[in-house]
C-alpha cells in the first residue's frame, strides 16, 4: 500500500487551522470559568435593591455594579466584621453605592408590617444565616451609612443548608418607621468567611395596623457550662417598642431581661432543660411563646469529651478542621482563626453540644433513625445518614439534612 505524502503548503494551512481552533476552545473554556466565578453570588430582586436598580437603569452613575449587582461580597459576621462604616452599601468595593443623600437613589414603596424579601442567587452557596437591618427612626439620610444608624429586625439561620436559587423571607417592618429608610440584607456563607451585602432604599408608609410584639425567633444556646446555660435569640419588634423579655424554663418563669440574651444559672450538670421566651412591649402586651428549645448542660467539670480535644485558648492559632472544647461543647474551625470565641463567631462550627461524643459516635450511634411520617417535638434526637440531629421545635416530614428545624449535635 502506498502512502502519499501531504503537500507542505496544505499541511501548513491545516496546522494553522488546528492551532487557531485550539486557541478558540481554550478561550471559550476560560470565559466559561470566569463567567461562573463572576456570577457565583446573589442580590435582592424584590423589593428592588439599590444595586439591582442600577442594573435595571433606574439608578444612574452607579459604576461597574450595574453589570454585577450580585458581586457585593466582602468579609461576613457583620456587624462585628464586614465593611467599614461609610462603605456598607458598596461592601468596600463599589464606592458609588456608598453615596448617600435623601434624593440620590430611587426608592421602592413598602408598608409597615409583614413584607417579603427575595434574593436571586446565581450560586446556591451553603449558608450560615440571613440578616436584615433597618435604619433607626432618627437616622440622617444625608450622612454615609454606619453601624450606629441601623438595627437588626429579622434573622434566619440555615446552618449549612444550600438555599434555592430564588430564596424569600418574610419580615415585619416596625410600625414606627415611616418615610425614607434603608434596609440592609446580609447573606453569610457557611464554609467561607465571606458575605453578600444588599441595600434597599425604601419609602415606608403605614399599613394602619397596630403591631404587637413579634415572637422571639431562633432561641438557642450561645454557650453553656455544667451549671449554666447562656441563651440568645433574634430581637422582637413592636409598635410601642420592646420593654423586656420573659424567660421560661420547663414552663416556669425564671427571669426577665431587656436584651435578647439571658444566662440561666444554678442548674444541674448533664441535665436537659426546655426553654421558651416571650416578648413584652411598651404597653405591656405579650407575644406568643417562642418554639420550645431543649438544651442539655455540660457534664460535671466541663465534660472534656474524654480529653480528646483541647480546651479553646484565645492566644492559640487554629487551622481549618481543628477541634476544641469550650463550655462543655465541641467546636470545629471552618478556617484559620485566633481569638474568636466558639459559640459567638461564625468561624466555629458546633460539632456536639453534649459531652457524650462527637457527631456520628457515642450517643449518636444509639439514636433512632429519622422517619418522615413521625411527629417530633423540640429536643427529640435522631440519626440521618450517619449524622445526629436534634429538633428545635415541632416538625414532621422535614429532612434533617436541609431543614432549619433540625440542628446537628
Amino acid at each position: 500500500m502506498t502512502i502519499q505524502s501531504l503537500n507542505p503548503r496544505v499541511f501548513s494551512k491545516v496546522k494553522a487551522l488546528m492551532v487557531g481552533f485550539s486557541a478558540l476552545v481554550i478561550c471559550f473554556l476560560i470565559s466559561i470559568v470566569f463567567a461562573e466565578m463572576a456570577s457565583a453570588h446573589g442580590y435582592i430582586e424584590g423589593p428592588n435593591s439599590r444595586s439591582y436598580m442600577c442594573k435595571l437603569g433606574e439608578n444612574t452613575n452607579c459604576g461597574s455594579v450595574q453589570y454585577e449587582p450580585q458581586s457585593i461580597e466582602t468579609t461576613g459576621n457583620f456587624p462585628t466584621n464586614g465593611p467599614a462604616d461609610g462603605q456598607i452599601a458598596g461592601g468596600g468595593i463599589f464606592k458609588e453605592l456608598d453615596e448617600q443623600t435623601s434624593d440620590r437613589w430611587k426608592k421602592v414603596t413598602l408598608q409597615t408590617g409583614l413584607n417579603t424579601f427575595t434574593w436571586k442567587l446565581t450560586a446556591a452557596h451553603a449558608t450560615e444565616n440571613w440578616k436584615y437591618y433597618i435604619t433607626k427612626a432618627d437616622w440622617d439620610p444625608n450622612q454615609p451609612l454606619g453601624r450606629d444608624d441601623i438595627e437588626l429586625f429579622c434573622e434566619f439561620y440555615d446552618e449549612g443548608a444550600r438555599p434555592d436559587f430564588t430564596t424569600s423571607h418574610e419580615c415585619n417592618i416596625p410600625t414606627d418607621r415611616t418615610g425614607y429608610h434603608l434596609i440592609l440584607g446580609v447573606w453569610d456563607i457557611w464554609d467561607t468567611p465571606m458575605a453578600f451585602y444588599q441595600v434597599i432604599d425604601a419609602n415606608i408608609v403605614s399599613s394602619g395596623a397596630t403591631q404587637g410584639p413579634s415572637v422571639p425567633a431562633n432561641v438557642s444556646a450561645a454557650s453553656k457550662t455544667d451549671t449554666s446555660i447562656s441563651l440568645k435569640w433574634t430581637a422582637s419588634t413592636a409598635t410601642t417598642g420592646i420593654a423586656n423579655y420573659e424567660i421560661y424554663r420547663n414552663g416556669n418563669l425564671v427571669g426577665t431581661t431587656t436584651t435578647n440574651s439571658y444566662v440561666d444559672q444554678g442548674l444541674t450538670a448533664n441535665t436537659a432543660y426546655a426553654y421558651t421566651v416571650r416578648a413584652v412591649d411598651g404597653s405591656g402586651a405579650k407575644s406568643q411563646a417562642s418554639p420550645v428549645v431543649t438544651i442539655t448542660t455540660a457534664a460535671e467539670n466541663g465534660g472534656n469529651n474524654g480529653g480528646t480535644n483541647p480546651e479553646w485558648s484565645s492566644t492559640a492559632v487554629y487551622l481549618v478542621g481543628a477541634k476544641v472544647q469550650y463550655n462543655g461543647a465541641t467546636y470545629q474551625a471552618k478556617w484559620w482563626t485566633q481569638n474568636e470565641t466558639p459559640g459567638q463567631s461564625a468561624v466555629w462550627q458546633l460539632v456536639s453540644e453534649s459531652s457524650g461524643g462527637e457527631s456520628g459516635g457515642g450517643e449518636g450511634s444509639q439514636l433512632p433513625e429519622w422517619v418522615s411520617t413521625k411527629v417530633y417535638v423540640g429536643g427529640d434526637k435522631v440519626q440521618y445518614n450517619g449524622v445526629s440531629y436534634e429538633a428545635k421545635w415541632w416538625t414532621q416530614n422535614e429532612n434533617p439534612s436541609n431543614a432549619a428545624v433540625w440542628k446537628k449535635i
